[in-house]
């Protein structure tokens, strides 16, 4: 019962449903946009998540990480996020992970990933997941927010990823403007993906930009070209 509004699906039924309770996702961050991703894999029922986070519960993390709460302050995110995830669907599995990425120990947290999403806000893990994502031929659900502005695609070996833009040379504000609707808008956006490219579905974002303006209520689109000189692409 816990399905049956989504087994009512036509692109999903008895037989998507039983490829997401199949599935692992892997994702990186579990913050304002790994919130809302979390909640609604896991409320889905993608069979199993693996969570990567190294950080604790502030308070400033509060107008936008809807996972936690002022009780959590100063605990580690990754396990509050697994006990209030676990109380949403017991019937999944979740394997936390308090570790920092880094090359050496990437390949423990997404081998085993039907996808990847990137939830976390620098550039160098950025980079990072995408190169091992792309070595690994893993589909990759990348997004960023700021203030009331966010954008998503997806990554893979034949679509144009971060460094065929250059976006290796930008640079973040740190700490980022954000408010929590924007991360919510967007956070979603990339569940909707991971959801899309397990099921098989077209309409997926490889080699696009869906680009979110949330003052204006806008989404727009934009065509990526993958660059042949890639870096990355070439492993």
């Amino acid at each position: 019962m816990r399905y049956e509004r989504q087994i009512l699906m036509e692109q999903i039924g008895i037989e998507g449903q039983e490829k997401l309770n199949r599935s692992t996702v892997a994702v990186v961050g579990c913050g304002g946009l790994g919130s809302p991703v979390l909640t609604y894999l896991a409320s889905a029922g993608i069979g199993r998540l693996v969570i990567i986070d190294f950080d604790v519960v502030s308070e400033s993390n509060l107008n936008r990480q809807f996972l936690y709460g002022a009780e959590d302050i100063g605990k580690l995110k990754v396990v509050c996020a697994k006990e209030r995830l676990q109380d949403l669907n017991d019937e999944i599995e979740i394997v936390g992970f308090h570790e920092k990425i880094s090359t050496d120990n990437i390949g423990k947290f997404i081998d085993s990933a039907d996808v990847v999403i990137d939830c976390v806000d620098n550039i160098e893990t950025r980079i990072l997941l995408g190169r091992a994502c792309l070595s690994r031929n893993i589909p990759l659900v990348e997004a960023g927010v700021e203030g009331f502005y966010g954008w998503i695609m997806s990554i893979g070996v034949e679509s144009a990823c971060l460094e065929c833009m250059g976006f290796e040379h930008m640079k973040i504000p740190r700490p980022g403007p954000i408010i929590g609707t924007t991360a919510g808008v967007i956070g979603s956006l990339q569940a909707n993906e991971c959801i899309k490219i397990i099921l098989g579905m077209k309409g997926t974002l490889f080699g696009m930009m869906l680009q979110y303006d949330g003052i204006n209520g806008s989404i727009d689109s934009i065509e990526l070209q993958k660059d042949n000189s890639c870096i990355a692409h070439r492993g």
